[in-house]
């Protein structure tokens, strides 16, 4: 029994790999740098929550999304994109872009690492992109 419980916390414990999360208790320290409300692209792309660029205690820069929705689609990634609003595809492509991973989930309380290599003032938006289909989903200006 104990291998099995061992290896099924090993297993919950990996899931979240993924998104490059900080510990909890740095997550509860965070001091927010910019945020933004989602906003709907279209009536069949629609988005909602707040996407917050936060520096932790321990100097890792990351994104929060809170209350956050967006329609489901294939391959979504969480980009960072240097236009305020960019608010069609033609305007995400455009801009100068970097990908902080695929979407953990449409709907939520998820947290994105930024690589320290990015400069968070050169960013102006956080959007969700099917990278399958070239599609905007949603879009938030960070203010």
């Amino acid at each position: 029994m104990r291998p099995i419980a061992l290896s099924l916390a090993l297993c919950v414990g990996l899931a979240g790999l993924g998104g490059i999360v900080p510990p909890a208790e740095a997550q509860s320290t965070a001091s927010a740098v910019a945020s933004g409300t989602f906003q709907d692209i279209s009536p069949r792309y629609t988005g909602s929550g707040t996407a917050t660029v936060a520096q932790t205690a321990d100097g890792q820069t990351v994104l929060q999304l809170s209350n956050f929705s967006v329609t489901p689609g294939p391959d979504l990634e969480v980009w960072l994109v240097a236009a305020d609003a960019p608010n069609t595809n033609n305007a995400v492509l455009a801009s100068t872009y970097v990908s902080l991973g695929a979407l953990q989930s449409p709907t939520g309380t998820q947290t994105y690492g930024i690589p320290g290599s990015v400069d968070i003032s050169d960013y102006g938006s956080v959007v969700i992109w099917c990278e399958d289909f070239s599609v905007l989903f949603t879009m938030a200006s960070l203010r």
